[in-house]
């Protein structure tokens, strides 16, 4: 039996009473969880160590057990050594990452098609097929594309609306780790990556809470004030060297303007924290959210997709931090429309806390699957 224990009101608690932050660790049943990313980071195979309907859609992002995850096709029909030198060649099998139209259609014919399941996010994969020199089959590590398809499901960066060259410049240059960081607010664990330059010094932790107390928990970009959610808050290196200490390298960020920064696709933010940080923004007078480009920059990235389809159809303006009341609970909403009562989540448990109270609601995957008939609830 799987225990989650929410301690965010607790450390909030501690916060106001000045207690110092700690991130809080629990080890219990780690073995089980790392036994479960230990077989998705070798790839299990599908039809036979799990079976497709384990494998989640429902926020459009493919999941498993609460992890996102890739699905491909070791086996190659084009030469093999063709693949190996470039895995992004046009029939060369390529990664899923979203219930696209070719997972739908083997879900409907009941097909597995040899498909690895893995969160491997390091690019390079497993793949083997027939060479064209030898004429027998041959096994090598290839960098693979992503399914140009799953990428116009999610309309990742823009990519549904796209022109061919714009598209093809997407689909060359993206990077799965700054791919899995954009939905990562939908999933309870994340795989290990590797972090940028160096390791940090042993004096870290020290200089972190000494620089963020001299900037009185505020985040130096945004300029959300953090003293009440001091985990909330983080030491940036400006130029990636986590040796560089000097306090002209320093920023303190909260943690949604840390992970958009450059190179911090390792970065994870949960969807609670997302939520509490916009909610904070708005009490605080923060943001001015009246245009697009002003929503996308403090929206949860798994929202941009969506938002970019909104902006290119010139529909209202939605606007973030907004909570409402439900007994004694409050509850965040992701996008609003206040005045046509209309909302866009990421979790279901928002979606009958806000339809009890006669809002109309939608998740956010539902607003790229039906878009046009999303429209009307917000024109």
């Amino acid at each position: 039996m799987e225990i989650e224990i929410d301690l965010s009101g607790l450390q909030a608690a501690a916060a106001r009473m000045g207690a110092p932050d700690k991130q809080i660790k629990l080890d219990s049943g780690l073995g089980r969880l790392n036994e479960i990313d230990s077989g998705l980071g070798k790839g299990l195979v599908l039809g036979e160590d799990l079976q497709l309907t384990e494998i989640d859609n429902d926020n459009g992002v493919l999941s498993y057990k609460g992890r996102q995850v890739l699905l491909y096709i070791p086996l190659q029909t084009l030469p093999i050594e063709d693949v190996i030198k470039n895995g992004k060649l046009k029939r060369a099998k390529r990664l899923h990452v979203a219930e696209c139209r070719t997972l739908e259609a083997m879900r409907n014919d009941g097909r597995y098609d040899s498909y690895f399941v893995t969160n491997d996010i390091n690019g390079k994969y497993l793949v083997k097929g027939k060479s064209k020199i030898t004429k027998g089959e041959v096994e090598g590590i290839a960098e693979l594309g992503v399914c140009m398809n799953c990428l116009e499901v999610l309309n990742y960066k823009g990519y549904a609306d796209k022109n061919y060259n714009e598209r093809n410049e997407i689909f060359q240059s993206l990077r799965l780790p700054e791919l899995f960081s954009t939905y990562s607010s939908y999933f309870k664990y994340y795989p290990a990556q590797k972090t940028s330059i160096g390791s940090y010094t042993q004096d870290w932790k020290q200089i972190s809470r000494q620089y963020r107390q001299t900037q009185n928990y505020t985040c130096e970009q945004c300029g959300v004030d953090l003293n009440q959610y001091k985990w909330l808050l983080q030491t940036h290196h400006i130029n990636g060297v986590k040796t560089d200490n000097s306090s002209n390298n320093l920023r303190a960020l909260c943690l949604d303007c840390h992970k958009k920064q450059p190179k911090h696709e390792h970065m994870d933010v949960t969807h609670k924290d997302q939520l509490l940080i916009n909610q904070l923004r708005r009490e605080q007078h923060k943001f001015d959210c009246s245009e697009y480009s002003d929503v996308l920059q403090y929206a949860d990235s798994a929202l941009e997709g969506l938002l970019l389809k909104c902006r290119k159809h010139n529909l209202p303006t939605p606007e973030l931090g907004i909570c409402i009341k439900h007994g004694n609970e409050l509850v965040s909403i992701d996008l609003a429309w206040p005045r046509k009562k209309f909302a866009v989540v990421i979790e279901h448990t928002q979606l009958v806390a806000l339809r009890a109270l006669g809002w109309d609601v939608w998740l956010a995957s539902d607003g790229l699957a039906n878009f046009y008939a999303m429209q009307k609830y917000i024109r």
